[in-house]
């Protein structure tokens, strides 16, 4: 399973990926939906690619990350950006920490040994997936690992789909528990 390399946190934050995969713009595209903004979570946060805006748009929220040396990248952005309502949980698996409006797979469902298990602890919020696309490009995940939208739906259960947006390397879906 491809687990992507702390050694490259500093492309999570370039202008390229600025540019194909704009923050504001997916957390935006979440938040048009009328996604209630109390509390947000970012599991696999990174280096707080979308930490940042959700903090601003959100009265609170958690940054899951598996990585201890991500976490560390990240704590630094959080104090650098004055952030005083985010916080950093370290963990692999789902953490117990109340309720939620939106949570947030920015590319990780694909490195997850049991990407249902965590789908199913969101699944009674707004769920926002980001992931690569499943064609060949010269970055990102091996193609083999990466899901489809329709993987992602499976994996999802009890979850449907709300709004669906392609971008040049990625997709987004945001999903919501079934009524």
């Amino acid at each position: 399973m491809h687990r992507f390399n702390p050694g490259h946190a500093h492309v999570l934050d370039s202008e390229w990926r600025r540019r194909v995969f704009p923050p504001e713009d997916v957390v935006g595209f979440a938040l048009s939906a009328g996604v209630r903004r109390r509390t947000a979570v970012d599991v696999g946060a990174g280096t707080g690619y979308l930490t940042v805006p959700l903090a601003r748009a959100f009265q609170r929220v958690y940054a899951i990350e598996a990585s201890p040396k991500m976490a560390e990248i990240l704590k630094r952005r959080i104090e650098d950006e004055k952030l005083d309502n985010v916080e950093v949980v370290i963990t692999e698996r789902p953490p117990d920490i109340g309720d939620f409006d939106l949570v947030v797979f920015s590319s990780v469902l694909h490195e997850m040994e049991n990407p249902r298990e965590y789908l199913r602890w969101a699944g009674k919020a707004f769920v926002l997936v980001a992931e690569w696309k499943k064609e060949p490009m010269p970055f990102g995940p091996p193609i083999h690992e990466r899901l489809s939208p329709e993987d992602v739906i499976r994996l999802a259960g009890s979850l449907e789909v709300v709004r669906y947006r392609e971008l040049p390397y990625h997709y987004l879906m945001l999903l919501k528990p079934k009524t």
